[in-house]
């Protein structure tokens, strides 16, 4: 399939005029400012949010402590598997 068999198939998007909000006839500066107003009133509640967030991971146990935490119990099952294995050599 050659590149000019494709040109076919190339639809045109769709023109809209963004320095009058869009083409609606809705736009203008009124329009942008209680936008960009609405955007600050949410950003500071996603700051609160996410501040929140990280205090909560700060509290959570990471990857490497689960890591260590496995390594610990492994070493602890062995180590009282053999004290017990002694325990029970020395009694019978």
């Amino acid at each position: 399939m050659s590149q000019s068999d494709n040109i076919d198939n190339i639809v045109p998007f769709p023109h809209k005029d963004h320095r009058s909000g869009g083409g609606t006839g809705s736009g203008g500066p009124s329009n942008m400012e209680r936008r960009v107003e609405n955007l600050e009133k949410v950003t500071a509640d996603i700051n609160v949010t996410l501040a929140r967030l990280d205090e909560r991971m700060g509290s959570t146990a990471t990857k490497s402590d689960v890591a260590n935490l496995k390594v610990w119990f492994v070493l602890t099952a062995i180590a009282l598997s053999g004290s017990s294995f002694a325990v029970a050599r020395f009694i019978a």
